[in-house]
């Protein structure tokens, strides 16, 4: 079944149905293009794994990680970095209570490195100077809510401490703060960074450090004034701050010179421009920008001391609620200078007085610009936090999808999103394992609409094509021109994420919502009809071995899709090879002798849950995992 050839034109048939008008794309491709490497470390995420020995990380949770191709884990807990102390295995919440709470980072990383030994994982120095102490004196919350209707307190309350009164009334503020000496202690430089030691120095864990290179320095010091106000009264100015950055930024590459250190954590569009007091950084008469003034002041400091204290320039950005059509464009806020980004708000101040015309953001760009302005090189820019309030599943994975592909494309070093939701995993999961390690120039005729982004090994011989349409409810007609490529005429591979359903589907390599296509591609040029809002990547190889689809040959053999609610389709097989669907407990409950090399099973009335199709020829079996929703 190739379900992207085109019949007539303007007219497509897949799987029966019409579709009309659909747009058209052109996309180029050369094949000696220009390449640059492509860093693993944008295929992240936050909050993976537990730092609780009581609340294990699940083994569906290890193997999604292992098999999803995630390749760089943030497990520094966001907020509760700022005061986390390595040596009790505590940290204070700030968003409850201002609680002590056990936290174990040496459980955590230890269970990463010996299952997960593949993954890079990015832990963090506190700044702030103090940090948990003890646990003696938290705020009794569950006293608290049996006692008052089963109602919490207001969660911003500072009543973790001696001499905390509670205001009754739910307000934000205690009637009298708990004190902030019964239950932190002091954490100058030499203690943050002596988890370097506790982990990688003789006598210490044993870690490997080659897996723990990146280092937040701290979270989102803008701000303190509200996440940890019990201890940080006013908004930390620019340079209070930056001392405190130098200050351990000198002593973790004493220790370590390769250490990546990764700062300045900023949390959001705002406070990008105008720092934590809403004024930005005015010196000698000039205005700059919170990042700006940052990256003068880091390159005036190394230039001081002759240490490189910045490896990665990493933001954080939580865009309020958007329209869908806004969501699946948001990745162009970062470099695309033509973008005019519908909540621009602190860059209205880039020149320090209010300009409403200023709806361009290009953050990244403009970061690497000022770093080879004071720093005379561009350095490592990422994103460490992100998310959007979107529930579908579809909108989520192209928002990510776009990001990704954007983020390959201008070499950015680290990408990890906090909110995690339905439709990521999956997109992950086909980026990072079915992407190569090199990026290929490529271009789109409307990229605003459909982008495409091209990966090659580096052999030049293996290419992958990825193609995301955003538009919300169209298809869209693409017309690939690949050259420079010497590829056999025939039809070749595609995996589509399309019309995902809104609980998570992705389970592992080989149970996932990945939807087998067929791309012909004849004298270098395809046709490919692109459903709305789909990734779908087209695996090619110059010798038409590894990924083109011969039909009727044994080591071809595929079993599709691995998550279904009706069918399952087996391509591949000998004639006269038995099929059965064989359940959990070993019951063959369908079976079915092929008469042809495609073959279609309907399993819909069979309860939801994981099944093996066992594909026989004679005497040897081939097995494939399906789960049915």
């Amino acid at each position: 079944m190739n379900y992207y050839k085109f019949f007539l034109a303007g007219v497509v048939s897949i799987c029966g149905t019409v579709v009309l008008n659909a747009a058209s794309v052109s996309i180029s491709i050369d094949g000696n293009g220009t390449t640059h490497k492509v860093s693993p470390y944008i295929y992240g995420k936050n909050n993976s794994t537990s730092e609780d020995s009581t609340k294990a990380t699940t083994a569906e949770d290890w193997t999604r990680i292992n098999e999803s191709g995630v390749a760089f884990l943030r497990e520094n807990g966001g907020n509760n970095l700022t005061k986390y102390n390595y040596r009790r295995h505590l940290s204070s919440h700030p968003d409850w209570y201002n609680n002590v709470e056990p936290h174990d980072w040496d459980y955590e990383l230890g269970l990463i490195q010996e299952i997960a030994p593949q993954v890079q994982t990015m832990y963090g120095f506190q700044l702030l100077g103090l940090v948990a102490e003890t646990e003696a004196n938290n705020f009794k919350d569950w006293d608290w809510y049996v006692n008052h209707d089963k109602k919490w307190l207001n969660t911003d309350q500072n009543v973790a401490g001696s001499g905390s009164v509670p205001n009754p009334d739910d307000g934000e503020t205690a009637l009298t703060d708990g004190d902030p000496d019964s239950y932190l202690m002091p954490w100058p430089a030499d203690s943050t960074v002596g988890i370097l030691d506790h982990w990688f120095g003789e006598g210490g864990l044993g870690f490997d450090r080659s897996k723990v290179l990146y280092w937040a320095m701290d979270n989102e010091p803008e701000i303190w004034h509200g996440t940890h106000d019990d201890v940080q009264k006013e908004p930390v100015s620019a340079d209070e701050f930056i001392d405190k950055y130098v200050s351990v930024a000198k002593a973790a590459k004493s220790k370590w010179p390769e250490i990546k250190l990764v700062g300045p954590i900023t949390c959001n569009e705002w406070q990008w421009y105008v720092g934590s007091d809403g004024k930005g950084v005015t010196k000698d008469g000039v205005y700059y920008t919170w990042i700006e003034y940052f990256i003068k002041r880091i390159a005036e400091e190394e230039a001081l001391c002759g240490m490189k204290l910045l490896d990665v320039f990493a933001l954080h950005f939580y865009p309020s609620k958007l329209s869908d059509s806004e969501v699946v464009q948001c990745h162009r806020i970062y470099f695309d200078e033509t973008y005019d980004y519908p909540q621009a708000n602190g860059v209205k101040k880039i020149s320090g007085k209010w300009d409403n015309s200023v709806t361009k953001e290009f953050v990244l760009k403009r970061c690497q610009d000022w770093m080879l302005k004071y720093m005379n090189e561009v350095r490592g820019v990422g994103i460490t936090e992100t998310g959007i309030e979107s529930k579908d599943a579809n909108i989520n994975s192209i928002w990510y999808g776009s990001t990704i592909g954007e983020f390959m494309k201008r070499k950015v070093e680290v990408f990890s999103p906090w909110r995690w939701k339905a439709g990521m995993w999956e997109t992950l999961h086909l980026f990072a394992r079915y992407n190569k390690p090199y990026y290929l120039d490529a271009s789109s005729s409307n990229d605003s609409l459909v982008s495409v982004h091209a990966t090659v090994n580096e052999e030049k011989d293996s290419l992958s094509v990825l193609l995301i349409n955003r538009d919300l409810t169209e298809s869209a007609e693409v017309e690939i021109d690949l050259h420079n490529f010497e590829l056999l005429d025939g039809d070749y591979r595609a995996l589509e994420l399309s019309d995902l359903p809104a609980d998570e589907t992705f389970v592992s390599h080989s149970v996932n919502a990945l939807k087998e296509r067929v791309v012909t591609f004849v004298n270098g040029k395809a046709s490919v009809l692109l459903p709305p809002l789909s990734t779908t990547t087209v695996l090619l190889s110059r010798r038409g071995e590894e990924n083109s689809i011969e039909r009727n040959e044994p080591d071809q053999l595929r079993v599709w899709p691995t998550l279904t609610d009706n069918v399952i389709y087996v391509s591949g097989a000998k004639e006269k090879s038995v099929i059965q669907i064989i359940s959990s407990d070993g019951k063959p409950l369908l079976t079915k002798v092929c008469d042809a090399a495609d073959v279609s099973l309907d399993i819909a009335h069979l309860p939801q849950g994981y099944y093996v199709c066992a594909v026989s020829d004679n005497n040897v079996t081939k097995t494939f995992t399906v789960l049915k929703r």
